[in-house]
């Protein structure tokens, strides 16, 4: 390795040899400057320097991150786009809002709508769940009978209360995402209109 105190010296005698051969610089774990035309294995992932003939830096090699510095850089700009594209998706919703009301009522008058239709969905599948509760009470009743009375059941009757419970099922399922659905118009629409009075206020 060559020492700082004699690198001019170095350089003006090997200049020749240098025009071909790299010099570097790097500082050691004790923070000593070193020179040399290769660098020490130990050393080869930290910062570098490239010295050319004259002893001018010409390039600058940083240090090689670790695990964890690459893991979270990675992270940052993983949340950078995410941020982006938020903003984006954002900037893209606000020109919908203004380029397709005129007003605040407009905006209420098509929230309306879609509650009044979902509402009239809920009623329809509601008043099936009520049908199908009704249908199969009636059903399990005649088993029962039957069963008290040492009977057997038929298989027919077996299969029809299967059925009229899986679609007792689908159909309590079908008011759950109904309700859920409407508490989300809700939610949607007035956000939407404090968004919209926000940017008519700008």
């Amino acid at each position: 390795m060559i020492r700082p105190l004699i690198l001019i010296t170095l350089l003006s005698v090997t200049s020749l040899g240098l025009a071909q051969n790299k010099l570097y610089r790097w500082v050691d774990d004790n923070g000593q400057v070193h020179y040399g035309d290769r660098i020490p294995p130990k050393y080869a992932k930290k910062e570098r320097a490239e010295i050319n003939e004259r002893g001018v830096v010409v390039d600058v090699k940083a240090r090689e991150k670790t695990a964890d510095e690459l893991a979270a850089q990675q992270a940052a700009e993983a949340a950078a786009a995410a941020e982006a594209e938020r903003a984006a998706e954002q900037a893209r919703y606000d020109r919908y809002l203004i380029s397709s009301f005129n007003s605040v009522a407009d905006l209420m008058a098509l929230r309306d709508d879609r509650l009044s239709l979902l509402e009239s969905r809920l009623t329809l599948a509601r008043k099936s769940v009520a049908d199908t509760e009704k249908s199969l009470t009636g059903l399990i009743e005649r088993r029962d009978k039957l069963q008290a009375a040492g009977k057997p059941v038929p298989d027919r009757l077996n299969r029809q209360i299967g059925e009229f419970e899986s679609s007792l099922v689908a159909g309590l399922r079908s008011v759950s995402g109904l309700e859920e659905e409407q508490v989300e118009t809700r939610r949607k629409f007035t956000n939407d209109i404090e968004r919209y009075i926000e940017l008519r206020n700008n």
